[in-house]
């Protein structure tokens, strides 16, 4: 069977199994499996199975969970709203300037966890009814979140560039180094259409009627910036410094967003439990996505 009829089985059966509710992670999988099957053999299964096993045992891979656990903790903390506080406390008076706020935060929350779906999420309760009750147009004001908050994908510690540089055996350290210029340009662009279009087409993105900051009040919002920028610092700073590995530094972004929420009085036991639970959650939706990426690669290879 050539590798095109091959394609086009396992997209229609993807969608298939999709389409009924199973998981993507299972249906990739499944696929893979069939395709094993019928082409090889039922003795190159244990082959796909060993396959996965050596990836999801690497030393690498902790860092995958490690990196969920900080976002989520972030995202039950308040460090997002004063981070997004600090900078709309400087981009208020400037047209499109909720937009400019909500692409820097997603790019520094992209820097401190790599993770996507939180992140949209975040933004969307956080950036979008401001947008929205400053009379931005909906459609820019959604689209704005989404794009920002893919970012996650490039800029490092990516999740996604970390799952690919194990199922491809590629230097995790050197995806990191080669993708943080290509994730800040993108970062730039988005920045750079919001501010041209609000400009060309101001009803776009009203100004605000709310009263411009004193410099002494803006200065008053600094503070909202640092822990933020603190971990973004001991994460990326110990990666590329040769400091750490990749799962270290992960460990260092963990225990330091603890430490930054503990001294804000914020660390309670449900906002533990809760970040926890939901790091198992996603990190069991992971595993079952690499598994079927991990299975149908080896059925094509």
């Amino acid at each position: 069977m050539d590798i095109g009829t091959l394609s086009l089985i396992v997209i229609a059966g993807l969608l298939a199994l999709i389409a009924i509710g199973v998981p993507l992670g299972f249906a990739s999988g499944f696929m893979a499996a069939v395709i094993v099957f019928v082409n090889i053999g039922e003795h190159a299964m244990g082959i796909l199975l060993s396959r996965y096993y050596s990836l999801v045992v690497t030393y690498s891979f902790l860092s995958v969970p490690l990196f969920i656990f900080m976002a989520s903790l972030l995202e039950r903390s308040n460090i997002a709203r004063d981070l997004y506080d600090a900078l709309n406390a400087w981009l208020r008076k400037t047209r499109g300037g909720v937009g400019v706020v909500t692409a820097i935060m997603a790019t520094i929350m992209a820097a401190m966890s790599g993770i996507i779906g939180g992140e949209i999420v975040l933004l969307g309760l956080i950036a979008l009814p401001q947008m929205l009750r400053l009379k931005y147009d909906q459609d820019m004001s959604i689209g704005i979140i989404c794009a920002s908050g893919s970012l996650g994908t490039m800029i490092p510690p990516s999740i996604v560039l970390i799952i690919y540089g194990l199922t491809t055996q590629t230097s995790i350290t050197m995806l990191f180094q080669e993708a943080i210029v290509p994730g800040l340009m993108i970062s730039g662009l988005i920045i750079t259409y919001i501010l041209v279009r609000t400009r060309l087409q101001p009803h776009l993105a009203p100004l605000s009627d709310e009263p411009a900051l004193t410099l002494k009040e803006k200065i008053s919002y600094l503070p909202g910036i640092l822990p933020p920028i603190a971990i973004v610092i001991i994460v990326l700073g110990s990666i590329y410094s040769g400091i750490t590995g990749i799962t270290e530094a992960a460990g260092m972004g963990v225990v330091a967003t603890l430490i930054i929420i503990y001294f804000r009085k914020e660390l309670t036991w449900f906002l533990f439990k809760d970040a926890l639970v939901r790091t198992f959650k996603a990190s069991g939706t992971i595993l079952t996505i690499t598994f079927g990426a991990t299975t149908l690669a080896g059925a094509y290879s």
